[in-house]
């Protein structure tokens, strides 16, 4: 971009009055209808072709195939939570409402678990907020660059793995990345020349909206903080960053605090305890291995790249990659350091890093002009993009088996969970290798199920899970009629597989079902197995 250009695009407005042609009509009703100020024009005719074709291609990734497998551990105790908040009998008993994390995105799927066994509803709540925050990136990037950069960002977005994969999920990190980018935007907007101050406190109200969605979102207050440090005019007032943060901070105890009044501050308290106290569960390369390529080594390599190079991309470093930088390093640093590493953790890295990676593969407005940029921009966007939609169009035909919490579906367990509800008595009680397959199998049969590794120390097990003490004298005291085995808990707990084995044995346990599915690339190979067992 040039100096003039951002010049042009940093000055404050003035008014301008033109005639304007009949068929404008929608367009200035539209942009009265936006939430931004007009002199953005957003909604122009150019920008709905624009915006509305990368929304559909995020919405083909994310809603096609939602109900092909059922749900996962964490998805199911989601939906349980949303279900016994509606009320619903079949999941009150097993999934109780004060569980771990606090409860927007459960609230607002609650309405759709009122009645009955249903999984795939809330999947959808959780890709529209995908989808939106694809929308939100293209805002951000006309905010902050232009609508080359803005749709760019917004496909590599949509089109990238991590993202995709998440979104497809009932999990808690896609809504929350929608209302940290939220809070993105709104300092992008406070931190242009002769912006509103408001922006800030709007920032902070966002920032507490995702931490009630997910508590890891009070980290981003660090990223706000780190960018309003290394841009002095935006502590002028002061009053307007100091609301903000007090705005977040209100918003994030406000769970808390109703949690206590309702009587189920120990389960929380338990909780909190037993994630500062949890050993490590990834090595220390995890997120530049595992997430990294989910992100897409392609893009992250452009990124990093396209700010140092000038000679192409014609920008140099400014606030701008200040603020993205900013949003980055402040949650991957803590997390990174931090000993628990979770799948999910770095969510509301993407929106940054795909915009990152669009400012550094779309030439400045001068260089497209030339035969040098127009090539370069001609073919590092189709590389970069179909570096990411090939392994994502894989994740989404062939959900993942790998086990990695987060990463996907549990094939095969929404059937065995319907199973045990059609054939296994009322009453009854399984013993499964890990709370993964108990989780899912309480949800769809509502049979209490164990598992066995789960440690009875209450300092290295989550406070929601009963351990199993001495599951030989349970078994001889037929205090549980079936034991689980499942090809995913064996991969990641071989000893407590084996420990499953002996036990079987042992009880003269017999094959009552067995469901088969893809295993290690072989079809047809048994996943899970449910045996009768008898003291």
């Amino acid at each position: 971009m040039t100096s003039q250009a951002r010049a042009n695009l940093d000055a404050p407005d003035v008014a301008v009055t033109r005639a304007a042609p009949s068929g404008a009509y929608v367009t200035r009703l539209l942009d009265a209808a936006s939430l931004l100020p007009a002199r953005y024009r957003l909604l122009q005719q150019a920008t709905i072709v624009e915006l509305g074709a990368v929304l559909i291609v995020a919405a083909l990734f994310r809603y096609l195939g939602l109900g092909t497998v059922g749900l996962n551990s964490d998805e199911a105790v989601y939906a349980g939570q949303s279900a016994s908040l509606a009320g619903n009998q079949h999941f009150t008993a097993l999934f109780p409402i004060v569980r771990a994390h606090p409860l927007l995105l459960q609230l607002v799927m609650a309405p759709l678990y009122r009645s009955g066994i249903v999984d795939t509803p809330g999947r959808y709540v959780a890709a529209t907020f995908g989808v939106a925050t694809v929308a939100l990136v293209y805002v951000l990037g006309r905010v902050l660059y232009d609508h080359r950069v803005a749709t760019v960002g917004a496909l590599l977005l949509a089109v990238m793995p991590y993202h995709v994969v998440i979104g497809r999920q009932i999990m808690l990190d896609g809504p929350m990345a929608f209302f940290t980018t939220a809070a993105l935007l709104c300092l992008a907007l406070a931190a242009r020349r002769n912006a509103r101050a408001g922006w800030l406190v709007a920032a902070g109200a966002s920032i507490g909206l995702a931490t009630l969605t997910k508590e890891t979102a009070i980290i981003m207050i660090g990223s706000a903080f780190a960018f309003i440090c290394l841009t002095s005019h935006m502590w002028r007032p002061v009053r307007f960053p100091l609301a903000g943060a007090g705005i977040a901070l209100l918003l994030t105890f406000a769970y808390p605090v109703l949690t206590s009044m309702s009587g189920g501050s120990r389960s929380g308290q338990n909780y909190l305890l037993w994630q500062l106290t949890r050993q490590p569960n990834h090595d220390f390369a995890f997120y530049v291995v595992v997430v990294g390529a989910s992100m897409g080594f392609g893009l992250l390599a452009v990124a990093l790249l396209g700010l140092f190079a000038r000679r192409f991309t014609g920008r140099t470093v400014t606030w701008r990659e200040g603020l993205l930088l900013s949003w980055i390093i402040v949650p991957f640093a803590f997390f990174q350091i931090w000993p628990v590493k979770g799948f999910s953790y770095l969510m509301p890295l993407a929106p940054a890093i795909a915009l990152l990676g669009a400012r550094a593969v779309v030439p400045a407005a001068a260089r497209l002009r030339t035969r040098a940029g127009r090539r370069y921009a001609a073919v590092l966007i189709p590389l970069v993009t179909v570096s990411l939609v090939v392994p994502s169009v894989m994740r989404v035909v062939t959900p993942t088996t790998s086990g990695l919490a987060g990463a996907g579906g549990l094939p095969g367990g929404r059937e065995v969970g319907q199973w045990v509800d059609t054939h296994v008595p009322i009453g009854s009680h399984l013993i499964t290798i890990g709370p993964s397959m108990a989780n899912v199998i309480e949800y769809y049969s509502g049979r209490r199920c164990d598992a066995l590794s789960v440690s009875p120390n209450p300092l290295h097990r989550n406070p929601t899970y009963q351990p199993i003490v001495n599951a030989d004298a349970e078994l001889k005291s037929a205090n549980y009629e079936y034991i689980v085995w499942d090809a995913y808990s064996a991969r990641r707990s071989p000893h407590f597989a084996a420990r499953t084995e002996q036990l079987r044995r042992r009880f003269d346990g017999h094959p009552v079902h067995v469901q088969r599915g893809e295993l290690n690339g072989k079809a047809d190979q048994p996943i899970i197995i449910i045996y009768e067992v008898h003291p």
